[in-house]
C-alpha cells in the first residue's frame, strides 16, 4: 500500500461519495501532494512504514479537515 492509499483510506467515505467520479482522482492526488508539501515529516512516516495510532489520528484530522474545507468551498457540504 502506498502512502497516498494509506492517507485516502482515512478520509470519511461520505466525503468521497459526494465528489463526482470524474474529479475524485484529481481531488485525492491533489490532497496528498498538499500534505506531502506542507507536512513532509508526517507524510514520510506514512511512506516509510506503519504509523502509530496517534499519527494515524493526526493524519485523519488533517486530511478530513482539508476535504471539509474544499467541499464547503465548492458547495458540496
Amino acid at each position: 500500500m502506498t502512502a497516498n492509499e494509506k492517507i485516502i483510506a482515512l478520509v470519511k467515505p461520505e466525503y468521497l461519495k459526494k465528489i463526482p467520479a470524474i474529479f475524485r482522482k484529481h481531488a485525492t492526488e491533489g490532497t496528498c501532494k498538499l500534505i506531502a508539501r506542507e507536512h513532509p515529516d508526517l507524510y514520510k512516516i506514512f511512506e516509510d512504514g506503519e504509523p502509530t495510532d496517534s499519527q494515524k489520528q493526526e493524519m485523519t484530522d488533517l486530511v478530513n479537515g482539508i476535504f471539509k474545507q474544499r467541499m464547503k468551498k465548492h458547495k458540496m457540504l
